[in-house]
């Protein structure tokens, strides 16, 4: 689990530390116990209902009973939301999921429900456990649904649906030079209830498709701008089609496309590649000092002298030039330690990593791996969303190296997915030592 983002899993009982008796975690406190965000804990729910829906033909079982020999013990769910229970409410028919109580976590409660074709799931953390007949964690779970259903409505978008501002994609070595696309399968996504599918910005996941295509298959992805998908900087995707058969082009055409787009394509490089690094150059907010290291230079410190102690910087904070691909420390005005840095990808010139003020959060570790998005890396500290954003190192593989073709990018070009890169050493020290509330500061210059 946590390759889905988790921050911290010890028992899979959800109980502290200590309940593990001699196979409890030497190196952790006796009630050290299970540290998730309500982002985590929704992230493990999805995968559940995903991988094994048949749960919910337990959770939705209301009374029970445990035959023994002889012995019959009844059993009561404690999610009181369920019919003929306690806090049970028509306009909220949930079917699950979990209840869980500690002293540090409070009151838990995941809910989960079916509503005009999609699952919705619901995490509160911290509610009032004043005795073990109190309510609250329930109350609390029908004024989040009640605000989403206030709020937000279900849109279906049907099958052969085309988006305005996608009708067309270009085609490559196709007898067409372009080609419509299309929805491929009916979906559901909850909107503002205000909005309209018509008022959608989409992206298309490729600048252009390959001849030859079959009509029916998946040709690429529509991105909906803005909406984010759980625990990642991406957008919601929907998968697109062709509802014709998309021939190529005779031979002689596609050895000319070829050999021309080879020719303008070397040429634009070799123009590119001083402007960019004169351009990035010009990006960056303060000038590099003179022993800064050189860009993609991953595994080293990004200047030479020691670390400074961030215990003790006057009017600390912290400066992102995404463009500049460039992290500043700073006291007051003054940048006093310069590390390389490589921010979010951009898309029609915006950057996948947000721009903005924010502040360093309690969430860190050594390291992580992200399943879905096959990448991880060593060294985190968050600054969003409580674990979605983050300070970390270069990329690792699954194995945990180095992904060196992606490192070379560091203090040179953008490239991540919505968190900012730093060097191996850097990423350690920051992780270690930034103080939770630092402020950061995120520009594109």
């Amino acid at each position: 689990m946590e390759y889905w983002g988790a921050t911290q899993l010890l028992t899979d009982s959800g109980l502290p530390n200590y309940t593990l008796g001699e196979e409890r975690f030497k190196n952790k406190s006796k009630d050290a116990e299970n540290t998730l965000s309500a982002s985590d804990m929704a992230i493990i729910i999805s995968h559940l209902l995903k991988k094994y829906p048949q749960v919910l033909n337990t959770t939705k079982v209301v009374k029970s009973s445990f035959v023994d020999g002889k012995t019959i013990t009844p059993m009561q769910n404690w999610n009181w939301m369920l019919k003929g229970l306690s806090q049970y409410d028509p306009n909220y028919p949930v079917d699950g999921l979990k209840t869980g109580t500690t002293d540090a976590a409070g009151a838990c409660f995941a809910s989960t429900m079916k509503k005009n074709g999609r699952r919705l799931v619901t995490v509160v953390m911290g509610a009032q456990h004043a005795s073990g007949e109190d309510p609250s964690r329930f109350i609390q779970t029908k004024k989040l649904l009640k605000y989403i259903f206030d709020n937000y409505s279900s849109k279906k978008i049907k099958q052969g649906f085309s988006f305005a501002s996608v009708r067309r994609v270009k085609v490559i070595n196709g007898k067409e030079k372009s080609a419509p696309v299309y929805v491929k399968e009916p979906t559901v996504i909850w909107l503002p209830k205000e909005q309209q599918l018509s008022d959608l910005k989409v992206k298309f996941s490729k600048k252009e498709i390959h001849a030859p295509q079959i009509s029916g298959k998946t040709v690429g992805r529509y991105y909906l701008i803005n909406k984010p998908v759980l625990n990642s900087n991406k957008d919601i995707a929907i998968k697109a089609t062709v509802h014709q058969d998309i021939k190529q082009a005779n031979l002689l055409v596609r050895i000319w496309n070829r050999l021309f787009n080879h020719q303008q394509s070397s040429s634009k490089k070799a123009n590119s590649s001083v402007a960019t690094a004169q351009k990035d150059k010009n990006f960056r907010p303060y000038q590099d000092p003179k022993d800064l290291v050189k860009a993609g230079s991953w595994d080293k410190k990004s200047e030479s002298k020691k670390h400074p102690n961030l215990t003790k910087v006057k009017d600390l904070w912290l400066r992102v030039s995404l463009k500049g691909n460039r992290t500043y420390i700073m006291s007051g005005k003054k940048p006093i330690y310069t590390m390389l840095s490589t921010g979010g990808v951009y898309h029609k010139n915006k950057s996948d990593t947000p721009t903005g003020t924010y502040h360093i959060q309690p969430e860190r570790g050594d390291s992580f791996y992200n399943h879905k998005l096959n990448e991880g890396a060593k060294y985190y500290v968050s600054w969003k969303d409580h674990g979605v954003y983050l300070f970390h190192s270069v990329p690792t593989k699954s194995d945990g190296s180095i992904d060196k073709k992606e490192a070379k990018k560091l203090g040179k070009s953008q490239g991540s997915h919505g968190c900012i890169r730093l060097s191996i050493p850097d990423s350690k020290w920051l992780a270690t030592t930034v103080p939770v509330g630092t402020k950061v500061v995120i520009k594109n210059n």
